[in-house]
């Protein structure tokens, strides 16, 4: 049991092929890319530039006070070896105008004991599954939705600073989502999910690593740990509490309509395991889907 076998070649070229159609189809001068040093936003970058050239692609390196500076290293890294260039905007300033780091959460993000005492806490932890908390039903607790908020507009401000400089200089967003992240819900709306086109979302996050190295990411990038890059020493698996190996093997199973015991079997996992993912993916479900509206009779829209 595992995720769909990839051919690189072929599926590099098919992405290349639909960028390439979709600028042209909407006269467009270029993309723009949200370059954070990692993994997704790399691959994006090396599409974009095989399928448009280095002139047509723009990268953009959003940090702000929690960016650790090795991604600023690696989003340069990146934009250096695929021949872009890269803007570097500071979403600090914004940030803190906006009362973002005020609070309990980024106070202690922000204190490099407590903070390190988490990131440890969490490690150490099998089963902790901090981003699960976010999807909770009903009432949370008062600290988890300081935290939601404090992580989320983060993702939403990288967003609106994209699509600023995007409007501004005739370019389309080209996203960095994957078929991982989408089925599970670990995006943000109207945050890293908003784009104008999204060349890797039907890529799991294992495909999206084969097809990097077939196009010369820089190894470093490719290597290291995938992290949202909101607070220090905190990377996507911690939070998941999962790796992303089997994350997708689990996925593929499920999405092939494999029975959840068989799965099981099959990958030598729990089954709290399997029913963890599919209940991630169950609980996203209303993130996938268009803002709700009401059916009036008369006014329906086309």
């Amino acid at each position: 049991m595992g995720i769909p076998e990839l051919n690189v070649a072929s599926t590099g070229e098919a992405i290349v092929n639909f960028i390439r159609e979709q600028v042209a189809a909407a006269r467009s001068s270029g993309v723009v890319v949200g370059v954070s040093g990692g993994l997704d936003s790399a691959t994006v970058v090396f599409l974009s530039v095989a399928a448009l050239g280095p002139e047509k692609v723009t990268g953009l390196y959003l940090p702000e006070r929690d960016s650790a500076e090795i991604s600023r290293v690696h989003a340069r890294a990146v934009a250096e070896k695929a021949g872009i260039k890269l803007v570097e905007i500071d979403l600090e300033p914004a940030l803190k105008e906006l009362g973002t780091y005020q609070g309990t959460v980024p106070q202690a993000v922000q204190n490099s004991v407590l903070n390190r005492m988490a990131v440890q806490g969490i490690a150490s932890m099998r089963n902790t599954r901090p981003f699960q908390l976010t999807m909770e039903d009903g009432e949370v607790s008062e600290v988890i939705r300081e935290a939601i908020a404090f992580f989320r507009i983060k993702h939403r401000l990288r967003m609106v600073t994209i699509y600023h400089f995007a409007e501004k200089h005739g370019l389309l967003v080209a996203g960095c989502l994957n078929r991982t992240e989408y089925l599970t819900g670990f995006f943000v709306r109207y945050g890293d999910r908003a784009a104008d086109l999204a060349p890797i979302l039907p890529l799991y996050k294992t495909h999206v690593r084969q097809l990097a190295k077939h196009l010369g990411v820089p190894q470093e990038v490719i290597a290291k740990a995938p992290t949202p890059d909101l607070i220090p020493g905190i990377t996507d698996e911690m939070a998941l509490g999962i790796t992303y190996d089997l994350l997708d093997a689990v996925l593929a199973g499920l999405e092939q309509g494999v029975d959840r015991d068989v799965l099981a079997g099959e990958l030598n996992v729990s089954p709290d395991k399997i029913s963890y993912v599919d209940g991630l993916i169950k609980k996203s479900a209303p993130w996938r889907q268009e803002v709700p509206y009401p059916d009036l009779p008369g006014l329906q829209l086309p």
